[in-house]
């Protein structure tokens, strides 16, 4: 195994990490009344919903990454950029609704694993990039 792939494959490692810690967090939103929405007249248990498929939807990206990890450069172009596009778009969901709305993680070390999670998860996927690929 060469430096690129080792080094890519610990970078995805901290992005599921991050990942899979940030997945645990919002579920439990799930189960957590006080998140419910009571003010909103067609069910204040809504952004409940939201947050269990938020969670299940960030689940498949995170083992996705995996699966790369786990194959390395030996993943073909078609995979590893249906990967990449649904993993830019999982971490455009961390980031884009701060600049958009103000919305935000709850605390400095929720931002942290955001950044670990993304530069992780990002670098890894730039790094086990096929070689056939600029």
């Amino acid at each position: 195994m060469d430096r690129r792939q080792l080094m890519g494959r610990i970078l995805i490692l901290l992005g599921v990490m991050g990942g899979f810690v940030s997945v645990w967090y919002t579920l439990a939103f799930t189960w957590n009344p006080e998140f419910a929405a009571v003010n909103l007249p067609d069910g204040p248990t809504h952004s409940n919903y939201h947050a269990f498929r938020g969670a299940m939807l960030a689940f498949p990206v995170n083992l996705l990454l995996i699966w790369v990890a786990i194959k390395g450069s030996r993943v073909s172009r078609e995979t590893w950029g249906i990967v990449t596009f649904m993993a830019v778009f999982y971490y455009l969901g961390w980031w884009t609704a701060w600049p958009i709305w103000g919305y935000h993680a709850p605390d400095i070390v929720a931002e942290m694993n955001h950044v670990i999670g993304t530069v992780g998860g990002l670098g890894g996927l730039l790094l086990l990039r096929p070689r056939n690929i600029v």
